[in-house]
């Protein structure tokens, strides 16, 4: 067991190391002048070579890329730190902002999943071949074509603004943050107020949570329907149904494990798609999550991008999701033997 571990994790870290180096490469391979984010460029300015180079020397640009790779990789193996933007902001500090909105979403999104695909698939795969089932896949049909986008606008039209039952456009700590004091003087429309607590955190993201999982529960719908009927075709369920033995029990005691054990394998292998999710919720909802910083680092004020940061998230979205790979490997390494060996 643990050879097949030692195994898995250092590919695991060659994989990510090879996808950070790809992305500076990639990225350099653009043609544009970095060091225009820190002086003006174009032919209406005054800006000369000699302060171009010196914008560039500042940013390390002129060196090459293995260079600037090996500075960004000895900063997070000797300092633990992904060190600044080209902007200048800390990129450690962009994270520590961003990272607990997108993964308050992620996992609130997966969880809210499977409490609707897996009661949905038990009762669409009981009441095979009706009414029930007929609808339920007539709406994994329909839904499968949706975008998250379209999903979250039409949420977002229908709870916040016009029912008014749900909060838009705003995220709150899990744990209640006290505001900085604000200057003196300032009118009390615009004094900060204390946003935080289980209930407030979950009230902002219950719309977010709800677009992630109605995009992905036309998928697992069908998916965890079909092992369920393969298993309740198997001739010790139907020896237990002539028993007298109950569809629902039928379903919780023989059919449950087998349909979520793949289930734990799709889920790693959808985690690039929902990370892509979770970037146009950001969008939708106006959360400050990893989507929100991709795009500053894509297309900041100066009409360039930000390398050091983008390298940055890229780093933080393959170890996501190469640990979870890497857990899911793990889990059906102990679960069965043969896999060891592969």
């Amino acid at each position: 067991m643990w050879p097949y571990i030692v195994r898995r994790l250092l590919s695991g870290l060659v994989m990510l190391f090879a996808l950070t180096l790809l992305t500076f490469a990639v990225f350099r391979l653009i043609p544009f002048t970095p060091a225009c984010i820190i002086v003006p460029c174009g032919p209406h300015t005054t800006t000369n070579d000699a302060q171009i180079r010196a914008a560039e020397h500042q940013l390390g640009t002129d060196r090459p890329v293995p260079v600037q790779y090996a500075k960004f990789v000895w900063g997070m193996v000797r300092h633990g730190s992904f060190g600044r933007s080209w902007t200048g902001a800390s990129i450690d500090q962009s994270l520590r902002a961003a990272l607990p909105q997108t993964i308050s979403v992620l996992v609130g999104g997966i969880v809210l999943l499977l409490l609707l695909a897996i009661p949905l698939a038990a009762l669409s795969a009981m009441r095979a071949q009706s009414l029930v089932d007929r609808a339920i896949l007539l709406f994994a049909i329909f839904g499968i074509a949706l975008h998250p986008l379209l999903l979250g606008v039409g949420l977002t039209t229908f709870f916040s603004q016009y029912l008014h039952v749900l909060p838009l456009g705003s995220y709150c700590h899990l744990v209640p943050v006290k505001p900085h004091p604000p200057p003196p003087g300032t009118p009390p429309s615009f004094l900060p107020t204390e946003c935080g607590g289980p209930l407030a955190w979950a009230q902002h993201l219950i719309l977010p949570w709800l677009t992630f999982a109605l995009f992905f529960l036309p998928l697992y719908t069908r998916m965890i329907r079909a092992r369920f009927l393969e298993t309740l075709d198997a001739q010790y369920v139907v020896a237990a149904r002539g028993r007298g033995v109950s569809e629902f029990r039928l379903i919780r005691s023989h059919a449950l494990r087998p349909a979520l054990l793949p289930l734990v394998t799709m889920i790693g292998l959808d985690l690039g798609g929902a990370l892509m999710a979770v970037i146009y919720i950001d969008s939708i909802y106006g959360l400050s999550g990893i989507g929100t910083l991709m795009r500053a680092a894509l297309a900041n004020a100066s009409g360039t991008y930000d390398l050091p940061l983008i390298a940055a998230l890229f780093f933080v979205i393959a170890a996501f999701t190469i640990f979870v790979t890497f857990v899911v490997d793990v889990l059906y390494a102990w679960l069965d033997p043969r896999v060891r060996t592969a």
